[in-house]
């Protein structure tokens, strides 16, 4: 959802700058935008061994996400990313949708009901499993819950740990340069410029 459906990815990484700094820790900005999707807890304590803190409290933990959390909440101005409207306009009602994503289930309800109300058959978020990306558990319990098979699946992807888990549960991936260059995107099976260029290779699998 964040990077690909909304233009979302600069809020979350402002948000977990500012939080880390308020616990005196400053992550390089590019490791936020590489680890997209990964759990918060897990986000929180990879950023703090990269800075040299290798068992940090589950108290620091709890309170840097936590306050992410908040500040997101405040500066985020959620939109949809451009070419996602039309490119859903194509293939709502000819093919299952879903979004899996690490957003969590108040912010997955309240973007839908603002911007894609009724395009989106599946729902995997946050709270949906125990572990997220790059793990295959978010998309392996997706393309369960599609009931077809995974041959038949494709995963729309901006990130590494996003495609490392498409991939690992079995499905093609395809990546889009949202928030990341394609050098960091080379796992997926093709790279997109944007939705545009992608809505054309969708329209040939729908026609």
């Amino acid at each position: 959802m964040d990077g690909t459906l909304i233009d979302s990815m600069k809020y979350h990484v402002i948000a977990w700058k500012q939080a880390f700094a308020e616990a005196g820790y400053y992550p390089d900005e590019l490791e936020f935008y590489l680890n997209e999707g990964v759990k918060h807890p897990v986000t929180v304590r990879d950023r703090l061994k990269t800075l040299g803190v290798d068992n940090p409290d589950e108290e620091t933990i709890t309170r840097i996400f936590t306050r992410k959390r908040e500040i997101f909440h405040e500066i985020a101005d959620i939109r949809p990313t451009e070419g996602i409207p039309e490119l859903l306009d194509m293939l709502h009602g000819k093919v299952k949708l879903g979004i899996v994503t690490a957003g969590l289930q108040s912010v997955v309800d309240r973007v839908l009901a603002k911007h894609f109300n009724n395009y989106f058959d599946i729902i995997v978020h946050y709270e949906s499993v125990k572990k997220g990306k790059p793990n295959p558990e978010p998309y392996l319990y997706g393309a369960k819950l599609t009931g077809l098979p995974n041959e038949n699946i494709l995963a729309i992807e901006n990130a590494p740990a996003g495609i490392e888990s498409a991939i690992g549960a079995g499905l093609t991936c395809w990546a889009v340069r949202t928030t990341l260059e394609a050098e960091y995107l080379s796992q997926a099976d093709r790279v997109f410029g944007d939705f545009g260029d992608m809505k054309g290779a969708l329209a040939a699998f729908i026609e």
